[in-house]
């Protein structure tokens, strides 16, 4: 009699232990998704922070130019304009991408989620690199700055070797900064699927 009393309470205690720590597994893995979804949104602000700040800038900046009726100036405020506007377009959707993101979905949908935002984003980083120096050389002509003059040989020159750099560190995928962010919810969410294996 003493021995079943022992199994039964063995049992209980052993069924407690094991609510328990399913009750842990569960509120740690609350914790990660609630830190990863913090992470996404403070990446949300950043990304509809630049968004609104272009606008922002075409509104101080377009009163003050002084327009003229040059093919110079024509051709740089187009080739400008055109790359400019590409470059936001890519920003809404990438700024989509991030709203779609959602962690009540399966883990694996998230993961999918975040590579495909992960691959838009070193897209468009190695194409807007490409055609930075384009859109730099349209300012340059609808400013009517001279490209070779002496006075900004060493502004020139200090740009090129931080385009050049840029350039070559997002074309080798290394050293990305701007992936930051999402590299880390990645080691963020492979922690709650290690979790969920458990």
């Amino acid at each position: 009699m003493e021995l079943e009393d022992l199994k039964n309470k063995w049992m209980q205690y052993d069924m407690k232990l094991s609510e328990n720590t399913r009750l842990n597994k569960e509120i740690l893995k609350q914790m990660l998704i609630s830190k990863t979804e913090n992470r996404l949104k403070r990446i949300k602000i950043k990304e509809g922070f630049n968004l609104i700040l272009l606008p922002i800038l075409l509104i101080y900046i377009l009163p003050k130019v002084d327009y003229k009726a040059a093919i110079g100036f024509y051709v740089g405020v187009s080739l400008f304009g055109i790359l400019c506007s590409i470059s936001y377009f890519w920003a809404v959707k990438y700024f989509i991408l991030t709203h779609k993101i959602d962690f009540t979905n399966p883990i694996t949908l998230i993961r999918k989620d975040l590579n495909e935002l992960e691959k838009y984003k070193i897209k468009i980083k190695k194409i807007a690199y490409i055609f930075m120096p384009f859109a730099a050389i349209g300012i340059f002509m609808f400013g009517e700055i001279p490209l070779f003059s002496k006075n900004l040989l060493l502004t020139i020159s200090l740009i090129i070797v931080i385009m050049i750099s840029s350039i070559t560190s997002i074309l080798s995928n290394t050293n990305i900064l701007t992936l930051k962010g999402i590299k880390k919810l990645n080691i963020e969410i492979d922690e709650i699927e290690q979790l969920e294996k458990e």
